[in-house]
């Protein structure tokens, strides 16, 4: 906060990290402040508010540029929304990491202590995106390497592993193939993914739990879950 008119109330900071190979459209995006409302009943109950884009490092009040103003109701405290999509868009194309806004709440050219930014505050600042990936021909080939395991992915990726029905005494009832690439799935695992109905009953982890009852070590646990499946003749 400061006192100065000509300086923000509010200085936010929002760290991005994208994965590499990926362009991210932002479908929408918005900008949540919590004000609180007037003690003073003199003062008016509408308040204009500023949000600006500010360079990282610079001082507050300095080399920023204007995103949008707005008229704030203040009878009462309440959350005010600030659209942002094209602001977030820009800064997501450039590939910077930190965002940083300012946020003016002026009034008779004196800022306004209007502004919940507190830590230890439920009503801190935040910012809401929705977002998809972006259908760009020229990065398709990266998209498609990215779904491999490899130094760089860290979220759910396919793991090349090659299986003889041998190895878990399957050879008796299944004459050809001899096997195999039954590959698997690792890395990070959205919670909302890893209790899927049907996944356990499919040939595929039953083939996995086989491996694990001979003592066959894939030196990785299956922990996210396939999207895509091809048939095997037998």
């Amino acid at each position: 906060n400061s006192d100065n008119g000509d300086k923000a109330s509010l200085s936010l900071t929002f760290q991005f990290l994208q994965e590499r190979g990926k362009s991210i459209q932002v479908l929408q995006s918005s900008l949540w402040i919590y004000a609180h409302s007037s003690q003073d009943p003199h003062r008016t109950s509408r308040l204009l508010a500023r949000v600006f884009l500010s360079a990282i490092g610079e001082a507050s009040g300095s080399n920023r540029t204007l995103v949008i103003e707005k008229m704030l109701e203040i009878q009462e405290s309440n959350w005010h929304t600030f659209p942002i999509t094209r602001t977030l868009q820009a800064f997501l194309d450039g590939g910077e990491h930190q965002l940083q806004l300012e946020v003016s709440c002026e009034e008779d050219g004196k800022n306004l202590r209007s502004l919940d930014a507190s830590g230890d505050s439920p009503n801190q600042p935040f910012m809401v995106a929705q977002v998809r990936l972006r259908d760009n021909p020229s990065k398709h080939l990266i998209r498609k390497r990215s779904l491999r395991c490899g130094e760089h992915v860290t979220v759910c990726c396919k793991k090349d592993f090659y299986i003889k029905f041998k190895d878990i005494q399957w050879d008796e009832w299944i004459i050809a193939p001899e096997g195999y690439h039954m590959n698997y799935c690792m890395g990070q695992c959205p919670q909302h993914l890893s209790g899927s109905p049907g996944i356990a009953s499919s040939f595929h982890t039953t083939v996995f739990s086989q491996l694990k009852v001979n003592g066959i070590n894939t030196a990785a646990a299956s922990c996210c879950i396939p999207t895509e499946r091809r048939p095997l003749s037998m």
